[in-house]
This record gives structure tokens, C-alpha cells and sequence, in this order.
């Protein structure tokens, strides 16, 4: 099938990565999207600014209700896509931080989840699993999958995720009271890209006739709106200071930068099925390896089932 001919769902369509990452597949010759924000008017806010920005035959169909951190609005959302095409390509783009002194969490299936893990997985994982049980995905369909270096951990800004046990793990989400661990909201995000790629390794797993699932990190990339909780002064500072001073040394990138390779993934020129693909070990940036050696958790069978278990219970 052409480019022109696939149909690509975005999630988190309104963020600054996802929208450059748009502008490189129009320009790679994509140009059926649908465009999934929390609200329309961010959908079609986006679709405003990228056929302002660039001279396409792209058709660009916006659509709301994609909150990751709301299971019902999801199926709604889902259930308004056409029905009368199926979706080649799934850029999971959604996620965030939940920037709190304390865990928080989101309700689903009568349970109470860490908020951040949430809406970075779990609200992606309903969004693909609707898009299954309704038969709206391609049999070959790509699904990309947005990681981060935070799952195998960044020395002097996130602690390595590392979990003994699946049990370990359920204790963590679930807030139990044998999990004494005080919130960290850079940690969350790291455990959460880790969920991510065991997620991915369980998708791979079960071999979804012909699917193929890929955690993909184009390193560190700033300009997300991922901060965009933080309070005005620290988010000022980090966007105008922090991600600064880690673009001026090599650390960082521009969103235009890391698209390029978004873009490369998703159109399936970089990852095959299961890969875990992002920057080198140590390093937030750099040539794009495998990230399994960086961090037994990864392919921990224990950790894989014992998460893909509570997705499905």
C-alpha cells in the first residue's frame, strides 16, 4: 500500500512533537490523518496550524475525546473514528506528567491507578485494545508506541526504574500500603516509559495477526507541552533554561529534530516488531540502539505478564 493510501491515527495529536511529526509524514507523502486531542478545538487547532505552515493535499480529520487519563471518554472517542476504513499506522503520542507532591490516581475497573503510568500507557493500551475488538485496525497494522530514556533510567534526573517482582510492580500502580515509596514526579515518568516497553513486548508476544508494536525514543526531545502542569516560574525555567543549556551541550534536541526520526519509525524505516529502540546507554541523545541490555526489567517475562495481567483482569 502507498503512503498516500494509509490512514494514520495520532494520539496527543495537539502536542509540539506529535504536530512536527505530522508535517514530516505529509511531507514523506502521508496524507490521510486523524488528528485525537482531548477537546476538538485542540484537533482542530493543530489541522489550522499545519495547513498554515505547509502547502499539502493532506486531509486532516479532527477528533476529541482522546484524554488518556479518562477511560470512558476513550471509548466514545473511539467509536466516533469512520467505520468504513481501518487504520494502518497508531502513533501513541499521548501521555504527560502528573506533577504532585503526592501519588495520584485514575479510576478503571473498580481499581485506582497511579495517574502518570495512565494516561502514558494504560490510556493507550484501551485505545488500541477498542480499536482490536472492533476490527478498525488493518491486519498489517504498525502501532509506534512513544518512549523515553527515563525507562532505563538518567543519571541526576531520573532514578532507574526496578522492580523484584510483578507483585512489586501491582503494589506500585495500586498504591498499596506496602509501597512506601514517596512521589517523585520525574521517577513516574520513567516507570511509566518502562510499562510502555512491556506493554510493547507483550503486544509483540502474542503476535495480534500481523500487527506490528514498536517502543520508540528519539531521545531526549523538549517542546512537548509535557510540562505543560508544571507552575508557570519552573516551567519557564526548565523549557527556557534547563532543555537550553541540554540543547547547547548535545543532550537535548528540538521537536523538528526528533519527528525526523518519529517519522522514520512510524513509516517503518527504523524498529521491527517487539524492538525497544532510543538513544545510547548514559546518554539522553545519540545514535538509536537497542535499549534491552539497559535495563533487566525489560525483558523481565514476570514483569511482562504480570502487567499484562492487570491490563486484562
Amino acid at each position: 500500500m502507498k503512503p498516500s493510501e494509509k490512514i494514520i491515527l495520532v494520539t496527543g495529536a495537539n502536542g509540539g512533537l506529535a504536530k512536527e511529526t505530522i508535517k514530516h509524514l505529509i511531507k514523506d507523502g502521508y496524507r490521510n490523518f486523524y488528528l485525537g486531542s482531548r477537546t476538538v478545538e485542540k484537533s482542530k487547532q493543530v489541522k489550522s496550524e499545519i495547513e498554515t505552515e505547509i502547502d499539502n493535499q493532506a486531509k486532516l480529520y479532527p477528533f476529541g475525546g482522546f484524554d488518556m487519563n479518562a477511560p470512558e471518554s476513550l471509548e466514545k472517542a473511539v467509536s466516533l473514528l469512520p467505520k468504513d476504513k481501518t487504520i494502518d499506522i497508531v502513533f501513541l503520542g499521548a501521555g504527560g506528567v502528573v506533577f504532585e507532591k503526592e501519588f495520584q490516581q485514575t479510576n478503571w475497573k473498580g481499581r485506582a491507578i497511579e495517574k502518570t503510568s495512565f494516561q502514558n500507557v494504560i490510556g493507550g493500551h484501551i485505545v488500541i485494545d477498542l480499536l482490536r475488538k472492533q476490527d478498525r485496525l488493518s491486519s498489517t497494522a504498525r502501532i509506534v508506541y512513544a518512549g523515553g530514556e527515563g525507562a532505563r533510567g538518567i543519571p541526576g534526573m531520573i532514578q532507574t526504574p526496578d522492580f523484584n517482582s510483578a507483585q512489586q510492580l501491582t503494589d506500585y500502580l495500586l498504591k498499596s500500603e506496602t509501597n512506601t515509596e514517596k512521589y517523585n514526579p520525574m521517577n513516574a515518568i520513567g516507570v511509566s516509559k518502562l510499562l510502555g516497553a512491556l506493554w510493547v513486548s507483550k503486544m509483540a508476544q502474542e503476535n495480534h495477526e500481523g500487527l506490528e508494536v514498536l517502543w520508540f525514543s528519539p531521545g531526549l526531545t523538549y517542546g512537548t507541552k509535557g510540562l505543560r502542569d508544571l507552575p508557570p516560574a519552573k516551567r519557564w525555567f526548565m523549557e527556557k533554561v534547563g532543555f537550553g543549556l541540554m540543547q547547547l551541550i548535545g543532550k537535548a534536541q528540538s521537536p523538528k529534530q526528533g519527528a525526523r526520526k518519529f517519522a522514520d519509525a512510524i513509516s517503518g524505516k527504523i524498529g521491527r516488531n517487539g524492538d525497544l529502540i532510543g538513544a545510547p546507554k548514559g546518554q539522553t541523545l545519540g545514535k538509536l540502539v537497542n535499549q534491552k541490555p539497559m535495563n533487566t526489567n525489560f525483558t523481565d517475562q514476570q514483569l511482562i505478564d504480570g502487567f499484562w495481567n492487570l491490563l486484562v483482569a
